[in-house]
């Protein structure tokens, strides 16, 4: 990123969850070459769960901190050669099935750490000893709540800021329910009314959605003890009540099965009205203001200072050439070819006069076709009327309402059943009208969300809106614009003053691939969203085939097909980090068509916030905000949400030969294409709602195949 650019940083100052390590309080570190008399299987996690469990044995035995990183056994407190041969003696004697291999251990002579392994030594090694004193400190931030406690976990992530080791501070709240589960079995009626709620599993510390009560101890005891790989399950088992209930729990995609007695109940605000909880007490827990939460990481962070491991943290006043506000000028063009400054607010007035850029040529003679599912009362007729009227008299579109489906009761069973039903017409979108509820652009309320995932799940465009919005005339030309886009339209486009494409590649392509296991095969699903980049859509294409693991040629094919992206500098926005057998067959089809593929890699969740000060107040940092942490990687304001509400940036990587700044500018181009949303939302087009569709895949829900010239993904 441009250093000179932080020269032009606005105000206000700038700073960040992220602090540099003190590298002159690590102490000396001496590494060791792990010896097997077996080699390991190629993969990386084999290697790392091996070397993290032998430095966990030999923490436990030998005094000094003994850590795994970079590929090799550190430590502050060499053994001599005969204690080390002892030692690892006997921790292959005490576990022989997980040791076996184990050779030996020798001194690596001439090694040197890396800024990635000191990061490691300072996460794995020197801050867990610092634990007890951490989760006092945060504990100390609770308050009382009626029939809850509130929990801080807290998180340590590393970095390398300009080859110098740094790392960030996440720490998150979660409102967990006193009464036990038997307690609000009880309150509820019925246990099948704890699905959907969210559970913590008290021992290990990690949570999942209650996805199926699965019947009770007395008829599962005998198949969870023999499942059950850990003592404390097999204790926690044996221990509970035949009448006690079995709950199944979906943690990060894998379903496991618990007792009861395991398990606490996590009160999120989307489920306040299954709790006997004080609502306001809950939002203050989990609505954390920009300066509340910054006080909170500051209660680890000045332990981690006293102890020497962290200096202050990154900001505009002590590392000024690593922030910069992307203040580009950004221009629209509608109907004509006519360009108008970027705003989104006035961007439905820019639509209505000068019309839209492009739509389907059979748009000229045929309405779009919706389905309409209403929740609410008899005012939403009234609105759909005036919403036909404005499309017609405004933006000279028809709008024809294939089938219309009332619900009186508001329930995720209904809602199923209802897209289900609408799933069988022939129609361009669904049109969803819901109740109030807390909502923001970047976090919608749990009823829209459920909408749109099984909407989007099923690969069905999707409009969600609540009863305060059909009460707004102002917001009606938003609508249109909405389901304009859905239906295949392009409201406007990018401008560029030179080419007017972006000079920084000709598409940006929006990759998904989801792994799902059938009975006795993997089946890989993968999603393209390819667009120009001027933001206008060539193609939407979705394919399944069977896989062993790797990425078959044929998928790649279809997904990127050589028709378009022969010859083409593309740019790839994948959600999450990208696996290496994507990289590989990426590298592979640059080959084959002659194209450039340049992946850029976009993190949502865990990421350290930014923050803004104005006259002494913390707020959080404006959109467009950008703190870069090497020629790699940056966090990136892409929310539009209120100052206070600490939204939290999005991490962003690049590969080395794809400039960071091209990257950036990508993103939160393509956040701009979110046509008919007054408030956009925080995710860029080319991977929003990658959940919900990854959650209809799962579930069997999804097409095998789509090949569609409108974005089923809104």
């Amino acid at each position: 990123m441009n250093p000179k650019a932080s020269a032009s940083l606005a105000a206000p100052p700038l700073f960040t969850e992220v602090f540099p390590i003190r590298l002159e309080n690590i102490p000396p570190l001496h590494a060791y070459r792990v010896l097997l008399t077996d080699p390991l299987s190629s993969s990386g996690q084999e290697r790392r769960s091996f070397g993290g469990r032998l430095a966990a044995r030999l923490r436990a035995i030998l005094p000094g901190l003994w850590v795994w990183a970079g590929g090799v056994l550190l430590t502050d407190s060499p053994p001599n050669s005969a204690d080390a041969a002892e030692v690892i003696s006997a921790i292959i004697a005490e576990n022989p099935h997980l040791f076996a291999s184990l050779g030996g251990i020798e001194p690596l002579l001439d090694w040197t750490p890396t800024a990635d392994t000191l990061v490691k030594v300072v996460i794995r090694g020197l801050i867990p000893a610092l634990a007890p004193q951490i989760i006092a400190a945060l504990s100390s931030t609770a308050f009382p709540m009626q029939n809850a406690r509130v929990e801080r976990p807290y998180q340590v992530r590393g970095f390398v800021i300009d080859d110098q080791p740094a790392l960030s501070l996440l720490v998150t709240s979660r409102v967990l329910y006193a009464p036990t589960l038997r307690d609000q079995i009880d309150r509820l009626g019925k246990a099948t009314a704890l699905v959907g709620l969210r559970a913590k599993v008290n021992l290990s510390g990690s949570e999942g959605e209650i996805v199926k009560a699965v019947g009770l101890v007395r008829e599962q005891r005998a198949r969870l003890l023999n499942a059950a790989a850990w003592a404390w399950e097999r204790e926690q088992i044996s221990a509970a009540d035949d009448e006690s209930w079995v709950f199944r729990l979906d943690i990060d995609g894998s379903e496991h099965d618990f007792v009861a007695e395991a398990l606490q109940l996590i009160v999120r605000l989307d489920d306040l009205a299954q709790f006997d909880v004080v609502p306001a007490q809950v939002e203050r827990a989990l609505k954390l203001k920009p300066p509340e939460r910054a006080r909170i990481v500051k209660a680890v962070s000045d332990i981690l200072k006293d102890a020497g491991l962290i200096a202050n943290a990154y900001s505009t006043q002590n590392a000024p050439d690593h922030f910069r506000h992307w203040d580009r000028p950004l221009n629209l063009v509608f109907g004509g070819g006519r360009a108008k400054s970027y705003d989104p607010q006035t961007t439905a007035a820019h639509i209505k006069a000068l019309g839209d850029y492009w739509r389907p040529p059979r748009l000229a003679s045929e309405p779009i076709r919706l389905a309409v599912i209403n929740t609410l009362s008899e005012t939403s007729p009234d609105f759909l009327e005036a919403l036909a009227r404005t499309a017609e008299r405004d933006f000279n579109l028809r709008l024809e309402i294939v089938r219309q489906r009332n619900m009186r009761t508001l329930t995720p069973s209904n809602v199923d059943s209802a897209i289900r039903l609408v799933q069988k017409e022939n129609i361009d979108l669904v049109l969803i009208l819901l109740p109030n509820e807390a909502s923001t652009p970047d976090e919608p309320g749990m009823e829209a969300r459920y909408a749109q995932a099984q909407a989007v799940g099923r690969g069905i465009s999707c409009l969600t809106l609540y009863e305060a919005a059909l009460h707004r005339p102002e917001d009606m030309p938003h609508v249109v614009i909405g389901i304009m886009a859905r239906a295949g339209c392009a409201p406007f486009i990018l401008e560029d003053p030179v080419t007017s494409i972006p000079d920084y590649a000709d598409l940006v392509i929006g990759l998904q691939l989801v792994a799902r296991q059938m009975k006795d095969q993997w089946m890989l699903t993968g999603i393209a969203r390819i667009y120009r980049s001027d933001g206008a859509l060539v193609r939407g294409l979705a394919a399944s085939m069977p896989s062993e693991g790797g990425i078959p040629d044929a998928l790649l094919e279809k997904l990127l097909p050589a028709s378009i992206v022969s010859g083409q500098r593309a740019v790839i926005h994948y959600n999450g980090e990208i696996p290496a057998a994507l990289a590989q067959a990426l590298g592979g089809w640059e080959g084959e068509t002659g194209g450039t593929f340049c992946p850029v890699e976009i993190t949502r969740s865990d990421t350290p916030r930014l923050y803004a000060l104005r006259s002494g107040r913390i707020e959080t940092a404006p959109h467009g905000s950008i703190f870069r942490l090497n020629d790699r990687e940056a966090l990136v304001m892409t929310s539009h949400a209120p100052s206070d509400a600490a939204a939290a940036p999005l991490f962003i990587r690049t590969e080395p030969d794809f400039s960071i700044d091209d990257a950036v500018r990508s993103i939160l181009d393509f956040t701009v294409m979110h046509a008919g949303a007054p408030i956009p939302p925080q995710l860029p087009v080319t991977i929003h709602h990658a959940d919900h569709i990854e959650q209809g895949i799962q579930r069997g829900l999804f097409p095998s195949v789509i090949d569609s010239a409108a974005p089923f993904w809104l």
